[in-house]
């Protein structure tokens, strides 16, 4: 059964005060292994898990009669990465990501620190997305793969793909564990967890929005890395309804919405963690108030999704009765079909986005900045060819603070639409 591992910390000579500096005894918490959990839900719960997974894959269904159907995938991807980030407190705003992302482009260096490790999440999450698509089964050589492409960017890169071999724990001191508000298990216990969440992942004993839930859950309690544990247990959401093919298309922008209900979000971990008998039934009980806030999650994002969706086809449309007729399959009809996702462009990444040659690509991104579409930036002193697109940004601002209201009563707000130049 989960039990808590009664720990001493000895007194180290770091820190700046004594309160870092002591030791003290602390109780590490050992979850359960995950495979073959006979969960039981009541009906109730049931119906929530029922109804969140049927708003994900109406979403998917109808998200392919959009007019933009892979900017809307890149868009709420992108959307669901920046939330993600913010939950762990690295909050960069769509204008410094833009400048930040046009800089590690030209020059492979940016100096705001945040807004890069904001775009080391945005490249996890789609490696995320890709491994579901490429194969059936979860490695635990992936998850560490995952964890090393999210911590590429970040200000410890050595701790990328490595699972912790010292104790870590969440709130308190930096120094010790001593006043901490959570306590993982002992490095010793990681990997043999790991390894069973794989199994778990791998496997269908449950309906695919409980799987996603209880190994996300259950990703946190383990907390497998010096760093990056949050974002990495959100990407595993993706895989997993990705994989189970409830979201074969978008997988909604849950993190934007635990953003929100980041109290919610952290009592359902918290109750999530029980000291029962893994066969008892008191463990289900244990998983209800985190299901259900998952499922509150996901159906909210399905939603909100629902109303973006539809601002990206009207914006997609405006587009088009801007630039007048455009000839299907050609570099600007291809490009008009990824910009909702994509706020920031170089000739190189539309050619490589639209899978056209760079004259093609550079002829159709010269088109859409005369149409007032794209708009050329200049970042910093450098005069770099990189191109923008302001309505793309705007609906990524007006989503965050869509989800910002606890009834999301902003969402349907139009984007500004600049003038064209003719």
């Amino acid at each position: 059964m989960a039990e808590l591992l009664h720990q001493r910390w000895e007194a180290r000579f770091q820190g700046m005060t004594r309160r870092d500096r002591r030791g003290c005894n602390y109780d590490a918490y050992l979850p359960d292994p995950l495979a073959g959990w006979e969960l039981t839900l009541p009906g109730d719960v049931a119906a929530d898990i029922a109804d969140a997974e049927a708003a994900i894959r109406d979403l998917n269904q109808a998200g392919t009669t959009h007019v933009s159907l892979e900017g809307l995938a890149r868009f709420l991807l992108r959307a669901e990465s920046v939330a993600s980030s913010k939950i762990e407190g690295l909050d960069a705003g769509g204008r410094r990501l833009v400048e930040a992302e046009a800089l590690l482009v030209e020059s492979g260096e940016a100096g705001d620190r945040v807004a890069v490790e904001v775009l080391g999440n945005i490249a996890s999450m789609e490696s995320a997305i890709t491994l579901a698509d490429r194969q059936k089964d979860i490695t635990l050589a992936d998850l560490l793969g995952i964890h090393q492409t999210l911590m590429k960017r970040s200000p410890t890169p050595e701790f990328g793909g490595v699972i912790r071999k010292e104790q870590n724990w969440i709130g308190g001191s930096s120094y010790n564990p001593c006043s901490a508000t959570f306590i993982p298990p002992p490095a010793e216990f990681v990997k043999h967890l790991l390894e069973d969440l794989t199994v778990y992942v791998n496997g269908d004993e449950h309906p695919a929005l409980v799987q996603a839930a209880i190994a996300h859950a259950q990703f946190e309690t383990i907390h497998p890395f010096a760093d990056g544990n949050g974002r990495s247990g959100r990407a595993l959401i993706h895989i997993i309804l990705r994989r189970r093919g409830v979201a074969s298309a978008f997988v909604p922008p849950i993190s934007l919405v635990l953003a929100t209900w980041v109290d919610d979000y952290i009592s359902g971990l918290t109750a999530f963690r029980h000291l029962y008998p893994a066969d008892s039934p008191e463990r289900s009980t244990a998983a209800r108030v985190w299901l259900r806030t998952f499922a509150g999650a996901a159906l909210r994002a399905c939603n909100d999704a629902q109303a973006y969706a539809a601002d990206i086809d009207d914006l997609v449309e405006h587009w088009g009765g801007t630039l007048g007729t455009v000839r299907k399959g050609s570099a600007v009809d291809l490009l008009l079909d990824v910009l909702p996702g994509v706020p920031l462009l170089t000739v190189e990444s539309a050619a490589r986005l639209t899978e056209r040659s760079d004259v093609a690509a550079g002829s159709a991104v010269n088109r859409l900045v005369e149409a007032g579409i794209l708009i050329q930036r200049n970042i910093e002193k450098q005069r770099y060819r990189i191109f923008e697109a302001p309505e793309v940004l705007e609906l990524f601002t007006s989503l965050e603070r869509a989800l910002a209201s606890p009834t999301g009563d902003t969402a349907t707000e139009p984007p500004v639409r600049p003038v064209p130049r003719r």
